[in-house]
């Protein structure tokens, strides 16, 4: 009888530890325009600081997913952005990508600046890298080299 106590309370363990990622996961999926919705709020924000003038619209949602970040419209243009991470020597640092109607990289931003210090640090080859993902993502097959502006 004890192997039945002891399996009975395996049993419910894991039930309980699948109910918590069952829940977290719906919590995850429900509140991501939320989210959404956030982040381009806090990158408008930052981009209204230093001066640009385009604007980040609705989020690009599920439909137009990304491994690197978060997909949003630009407002008054055609194109889309990225909301992404870069990765420099243990530190992450948040940038938004601009893309034109082809999905081109037309610039990136970054949003900090630490980020700045950062992007300015960042060997060519892995900007070109971040470069090409992005274009890759946009729906672009060949990365095209991009001037890199400091």
């Amino acid at each position: 009888m004890i192997g039945s106590e002891k399996r009975r309370d395996l049993l419910i363990t894991l039930a309980w530890i699948g109910a918590v990622f069952v829940t977290g996961a719906l919590i995850w999926f429900l509140t991501q325009p939320y989210r959404s919705r956030l982040l381009a709020e806090a990158v408008n924000k930052v981009l209204v600081q230093e001066g640009h003038r385009w604007r980040l619209g609705t989020s690009l949602g599920p439909e137009f997913p990304a491994a690197l970040g978060t997909w949003f419209t630009v407002e008054g243009s055609g194109g889309k952005a990225l909301v992404f991470t870069v990765l420099q020597s243990g530190i992450f640092t948040a940038c938004v990508a601009l893309t034109d109607n082809s999905g081109r990289v037309s610039s990136i931003v970054p949003l900090s600046r630490s980020a700045a210090q950062v992007m300015a640090e960042l060997p060519l080859p892995v900007y070109q890298f971040y470069v090409n993902r992005i274009e890759g993502q946009a729906g672009i097959k060949s990365g095209a080299a991009l001037g890199r502006s400091r």
